[in-house]
């Protein structure tokens, strides 16, 4: 069953309108459901600056404060990089950030001579460079939390993934990456390679403005609205694969529902996540030969493999079920498109095209 329309869903989920007509087959889920899957994202710089308006003068709050206060201290580090790169003006709270142990750190509006001088200004001790956070310190944020409810999200979509992989080897496996020339602009790729060949035989390029910011075990909302307009895309020329690999967490997630996944679910396709470092698990892949895989094991089951693609890549690549795949079958797909790269073929092409695109002059 089609849905009414990818237009509502792209809007719901960045609130910025597509770049053209979008009519993907997504899974018929109820009115509830599409709710609760493709939610309204926060303006997360909009949160963080509320908070920041919180903190009282004489007092100071640290990045993992402000962090737990958004609804995940994982926050912490995109917290630190919005100090160090928003709009900073004179009447700017924000020297009264200080990182997690006291210390004054990277301060946008001087150095940090500069923030002690205004901190000093406003009755906070600042001793070698560092503030008491048991006397000055403060976390008594009031918030709606934006990342817990984006948590629930992810972990309602767990519940819907299917890890039972299809009876055949796919004929056509599509890579579906992304590059970034700018924190704003998203260029996503789309390549079509045949299985097991690895010949590229069909790509398309899109481009988007980006409505959420990197945050580790959040990239779905982030990336998904200009994955879903690839998917489109490719759909509208008849050249959709039979399974996707994503640049993404598949099940390999602390919530078990990376990028890969969330794909997955909503469009109703046989996905898998490759990425280059895991978000979670444990496996003995220090000692893996070329083209050799051990499992990943989470929360007591298996939930991907570690593959080390070839002699001359000490690294590993991780591998995991999105959704209408199993582990089995994402290992064998993925071993399958090896060619000497450390990423599988349409992986290795979808990301060469997306940095392609970046370098484009119409990437602006």
């Amino acid at each position: 069953m089609r849905a009414r329309g990818i237009p509502t869903a792209l809007k719901a989920i960045d609130r910025l309108p597509p770049n053209r007509s979008t009519r993907i087959r997504l899974r018929a889920f109820d009115a509830m459901d599409t709710a609760t899957l493709l939610p309204d994202l926060p303006d997360m710089g909009s949160h963080l600056r509320s908070l920041l308006k919180q903190i009282p003068q004489g007092r100071v709050a640290t990045r993992g404060a402000l962090a737990e206060a958004l609804g995940n201290p994982v926050a912490a580090r995109w917290v630190g990089h919005y100090l160090l790169h928003h709009v900073h003006t004179p009447d700017c709270p924000c020297h009264r950030v200080v990182c997690g142990h006291g210390g004054l750190g990277p301060y946008l509006g001087g150095d940090p001579e500069a923030q002690a001088k205004r901190l000093t200004a406003e009755h906070v001790a600042v001793r070698r460079g560092r503030v008491d956070l048991a006397r000055f310190g403060f976390d008594q944020f009031v918030s709606d939390r934006p990342l817990e409810h984006l948590a629930r999200v992810q972990q309602a979509l767990a519940q819907r993934v299917s890890v039972r992989g299809p009876r055949g080897l796919p004929q056509l496996v599509a890579g579906l990456d992304i590059a970034y020339p700018s924190n704003e602009l998203g260029i996503g790729a789309y390549a079509l390679v045949e299985y097991p060949s690895g010949r590229l035989v069909w790509s398309v390029i899109v481009q988007r403005r980006i409505a959420f910011p990197y945050i580790t075990t959040y990239l779905t909302f982030r990336e998904l609205p200009i994955y879903l307009e690839l998917l489109e895309a490719a759909r509208a020329e008849h050249r959709l694969a039979d399974v996707l690999l994503v640049d993404g967490s598949g099940i390999l997630h602390p919530r078990h529902a990376g990028i890969a996944t969330h794909l997955g679910v909503l469009a109703d396709m046989p996905t898998i996540g490759v990425t280059k470092k895991p978000l979670c698990g444990q496996g003995d892949w220090a000692g893996l030969a070329g083209r050799e895989w051990c499992p990943v094991i989470y929360q007591g089951r298996l939930r991907g493999v570690a593959i080390r693609p070839n002699t001359s890549s000490r690294r590993p690549i991780f591998v995991s079920p999105g959704h209408k795949t199993s582990v089995a079958y994402a290992r064998r797909v993925v071993m399958g498109m090896l060619r000497g790269r450390r990423a599988p073929e349409p992986l290795f092409w979808a990301d060469r095209l997306a940095r392609t695109g970046a370098k484009s002059p119409k990437a602006k």
